[in-house]
């Protein structure tokens, strides 16, 4: 069963199988850091959101792994109710008899072992914890390249790819005049990048050396650093976009907004308001002939994630991804739903364990195509881990609301007050 990050809407029957693969890409799961030992179960635990997620993404004739803790109360009724919401809102989802469930500890074993007939395995990533699935050491070679931010950072000029000015250095060189020129240069506005994990684990704004210094303490001097001039957010604005790349062409599939709360991203804004000039489309189309160059395409498609900055006509790349994005999940739910005539805001959140049924049943009658309310609400998935904040147990939610998000936000108020998806209170429209 031939394995990658295809892009979704294959003909072929589809396995969807994904289980936090960032950290394997470039370390030895084995052999890792306190710190990345507990960023790398954290993002395992978050992956379960895009395995519930799978189900609208996939058709009738799919398949979706998930992990074994949906199958326990109360998750199991929640999954239900998911499931339920993808029917009502008409995204003809994976039945649940199609779900399979695996242990988290030996997920891609598990996987493999049951799954091995013909059609595609759509993974997150081709990367070292899912080689039972891919089987392939050249593809995971290829992931490794242009998956890395270092690699892209070397290479992306001789593509005519405009990237933020960055210094490629390593822990050992941090007390070094070349990095110390390097901040002064940019007034201290640096950002810090490694390799390896997901999001905002292996990237921070420091303002000095010392405090790069601080955030790479507990690795070895051989560790790959990557310094970038921080763009002030006041004059740029933080977008991504969805490629798929195949062995003939390349398009682009969707664009969104970063959205943050607090300075922690929290999801993406998609619709008419998200625009770009004819020349940035250009530019990420070059992108995906850069991805190509690398060995990274498909017949079939694969998808690869940009992540870049727009001030007027100006556009710089941060970096990119090969493989699903994030917000390639919601772009996918405004797909199924038709819904690209109003904007919509997908984003992760936090609700009570014992607040998550009361959650559901607010959802549910505000699903899309059954409200006639200023907003609709869209599922899109939940994880059943439970983190302990604050004397609370919480769990991680992850949601779009289509239309009025400010009326969404004062109806959830009203009934939940900021007990209930309290990083929605802060998210913040404004353009």
């Amino acid at each position: 069963m031939p394995a990658a990050p295809y892009y979704p809407n294959q003909n072929a029957p589809t396995l969807f199988a994904m289980a936090g693969d960032d950290c394997s890409l470039h370390f030895d799961l084995n052999k890792l850091t306190p710190k990345q030992q507990a960023d790398h179960q954290s993002n395992v635990d978050l992956t379960a959101m895009l395995q519930v997620a799978n189900i609208y993404i996939g058709k009738p004739t799919d398949e979706v792994a998930l992990f074994d803790a949906f199958e326990e109360a109360p998750w199991a009724d929640a999954l239900r109710r998911y499931h339920r919401a993808f029917e009502v809102m008409g995204t003809d989802p994976v039945p649940l008899a199609h779900c399979h469930f695996h242990s988290k500890l030996s997920y891609y074993e598990s996987v493999a072992a049951l799954h091995d007939r013909p059609g595609l395995t759509t993974l997150y990533m081709t990367s070292g914890s899912n080689q039972p699935l891919h089987r392939d050491a050249q593809a995971f070679r290829i992931s490794q390249a242009v998956n890395s931010k270092k690699h892209f950072a070397l290479n992306a000029p001789d593509f005519g790819i405009p990237t933020p000015d960055t210094l490629l250095t390593s822990k050992g060189a941090l007390d070094g005049d070349e990095v110390s020129r390097f901040f002064d240069k940019h007034n201290g506005q640096i950002i810090l990048k490694t390799l390896g994990l997901a999001g905002a684990r292996n990237v921070t704004a420091v303002d000095s050396v010392a405090e790069a210094r601080a955030y790479v303490a507990e690795y070895d001097d051989a560790m790959d650093v990557i310094l970038q001039e921080r763009l002030p957010l006041d004059q740029w604005t933080e977008m991504t976009a969805d490629l798929c790349v195949s062995d003939t062409d390349v398009w682009v599939s969707n664009i969104r907004q970063i959205m943050f709360a607090d300075g922690i991203w929290v999801g993406n804004l998609i619709g008419p308001s998200v625009t770009l000039p004819e020349a940035h489309t250009d530019l990420l189309l070059k992108i995906g002939d850069y991805a190509r160059a690398q060995g990274y395409s498909a017949p079939e498609g694969l998808n690869c994630g940009v992540d870049f900055f727009i001030n007027g006509d100006h556009i710089t790349v941060t970096e990119i991804n090969a493989r699903w994005t994030g917000g390639l999940f919601p772009a996918q739910m405004v797909e199924r739903l038709g819904a690209h005539d109003r904007d919509a805001v997908a984003f992760m959140d936090t609700v009570a364990a014992a607040d998550f049924p009361a959650m559901l049943d607010f959802f549910e009658p505000n699903l899309h195509g059954r409200t006639s309310s200023p907003y609709a609400i869209a599922p899109l998935g939940f994880g059943p881990y439970l983190q302990q904040i604050e004397g609370t147990e919480l769990l991680f939610v992850w949601q779009m609301v289509v239309g009025d998000f400010d009326a969404f936000k004062a109806d959830k108020q009203k009934r939940f007050g900021a007990a209930v998806l309290p990083a929605a209170d802060k998210i913040s429209l404004e353009l």
